[in-house]
């Protein structure tokens, strides 16, 4: 038991100064690292150079994941460069006057695009400014941005949740049958998240009554988005459904809310006389990837240029890596062509601010990454030690020992929410907690995908109250922004307090939700395991 104590404790040390401190997760997760490192070389006995080889081998890790959001930032500077926000206000401010249609168009469809595309803050970046440019209050749109968001972030960034968050500590295996469950638990639970927006931004005294005269357009809003993204997975792979998904779900609503308006050639002319070149970059890499994704071009692309180290400073760590296999390549070549335009159109400064845009918004991130990485691949090394315990991974799960299948399986969406709240991120919440998930169900005799998918549900879900993601759309909102006199200590303290007042507002009205959501996941998780339906 004392073992399996100091194994959780750089755990604890993480959320505790994550949660209770005033220091940047950056630092949280450096000290947590530091008594990490302490425990191992002390207590696990691990030698010196297979501490360092795992740590190698999370940079490796660290770096792949890196150059896809640098990519995907990219792209999101050339999207806006194009006028990409400004006509996509446009789109949804004509699309429709319900004001729900629009909610759910921008908060749900379009936020799972950005999701899909992006992930990373920006769904918060565009959505949040959209939704208070066509009338809806700065918390408010910061509240149903994230709620919206809460589904997709299961296949965000190009599926880096799954192909890195699972895959990267689980094997690709694993994470591609739990991914597959995904998508079918997405499908169930996505009219809740549609009806959470609604019962928001609702006007009426009774919102539950609201919501449920509602419920066919909440059903088919939420299956415009989950069931696209369903197929999209079981024919491309998961880089692509929260961008299929997103794509469709804008398709679908929209010609919802044409029929809804009955003015069809009115509507028709709305849809035609937008701006598309601004989506040309996202087209591009939908395209490029869904090529990429073809079962013999992908193992060409595998076959021919690989970077395999079997030993790692002489270890038995190893690592390998397919480059031009990677997402990266898809959004650097699109990148590339609108680059070469931009030098065409003698506009060539544009590719540098997007550039120099892209390298100053991953800098802290890519740091704090590096050091979560690190953290979980010396967790997972750590059986390599001298003093003969298990892996630390194992030991954690052996403080639930002799819990039951469906206890765990209750228990893994609040595990992988919790992670996410911490670190603000279902990538970060995956690679630190898949590996003990995996250990629970293993002790616990529970079925691993079932787990596993249990917790990359809860990892999307806690971004609903992610921290970092809060501030983030909280400051896009222009929250605590404005002066509020000439004293520049009492603007500061203002600001703080304006911040602080709405952070807990965003908190309050959605954790709620996220209890609602991790329970209706957690009894589904129960039902498939003593059912057998999967």
């Amino acid at each position: 038991m004392l073992i399996s104590l100091i194994a959780i404790l750089p755990i604890v040390t993480l959320i505790i100064l994550a949660l209770f401190s005033k220091q940047s997760f950056l630092l949280s997760a450096v000290l947590s690292l530091m008594v990490l490192v302490v425990a191992s070389f002390f207590v696990w006995e691990i030698a010196l150079v297979t501490i360092l080889a795992s740590a190698v081998k999370g940079i490796f890790v660290a770096l792949e994941i890196i150059i896809i959001i640098f990519a995907a930032l990219l792209i999101f500077g050339v999207f806006t460069h194009l006028g990409g926000a400004k006509t996509a206000k446009q789109f949804f401010d004509r699309i429709s006057p319900d004001y729900h249609i629009k909610a759910t168009l921008i908060a749900w469809a379009f936020v799972a695009f950005l999701e899909g595309v992006s992930g990373f803050g920006t769904p918060a970046i565009i959505a949040v400014p959209i939704l208070i440019s066509i009338g809806f209050a700065p918390v408010t749109s910061v509240i149903i941005s994230l709620i919206g968001g809460a589904l997709p972030v299961t296949f965000g960034a190009v599926g880096l949740p799954v192909t890195y968050g699972f895959a990267a500590v689980l094997g690709q295996n694993l994470a591609l049958e739990a991914a597959s469950l995904i998508t079918i638990l997405n499908i169930i639970i996505a009219p809740i998240v549609v009806a959470a927006i609604l019962f928001v931004i609702s006007k009426e005294k009774n919102r539950l009554q609201d919501i449920w005269r509602r419920s066919f357009f909440i059903i088919f809003a939420a299956s415009a988005v989950s069931i696209p993204s369903f197929i999209a997975f079981h024919l491309l792979g998961p880089e692509l459904p929260s961008i299929i998904g997103g794509i469709s779900g804008i398709v679908l609503i929209s010609l919802y809310a044409i029929l809804q308006k009955r003015k069809k050639i009115n509507n028709k002319t709305v849809l035609a006389s937008q701006n598309l070149m601004p989506f040309m970059p996202y087209i591009t890499v939908a395209v490029l990837l869904s090529i990429i994704k073809i079962p013999f071009l992908e193992n060409f692309l595998r076959e021919t240029v690989s970077i395999n180290i079997p030993s790692i400073l002489g270890t038995t760590v190893s690592h390998i890596f397919y480059p031009l296999a990677s997402p990266a390549i898809a959004f650097l070549a699109t990148a590339t062509i609108f680059f070469v335009i931009f030098w065409w159109k003698k506009e060539h400064h544009y590719a540098r601010e997007i550039i120099l845009s892209a390298t100053g918004k991953i800098g802290v991130p890519s740091l704090a990454l590096i050091s979560i990485l690190i953290f979980a691949q010396i967790m997972l090394h750590s059986g390599i030690n001298n003093a003969g315990f298990p892996n630390m991974v194992e030991a954690v799960a052996n403080i639930f020992y002799g819990a039951s299948a469906t206890y765990t399986a209750f228990i893994a969406p609040v595990i992988g929410a919790l992670g996410a709240f911490i670190t603000g991120s279902s990538t970060v919440s995956n690679l630190l907690f898949a590996p003990i998930q995996q250990s629970l169900a293993i002790t616990s005799g529970a079925e691993e995908k079932i787990i596993i998918a249990l917790q990359g549900m809860g990892s999307a879900a806690g971004n609903m109250i992610g921290i970092t993601n809060i501030l983030i759309a909280l400051a896009v909102a222009g929250i605590g922004l404005k002066k509020q006199s000439r004293s520049l200590k009492k603007d500061k303290e203002r600001r703080e307090q304006d911040i602080l007042e709405a952070e807990n507002k965003v908190i309050k009205t959605n954790a709620p939700f996220l209890l609602i959501y991790i329970l209706f996941a957690g009894a589904l998780g129960i039902i498939i395991l003593t059912s057998g339906l999967i």
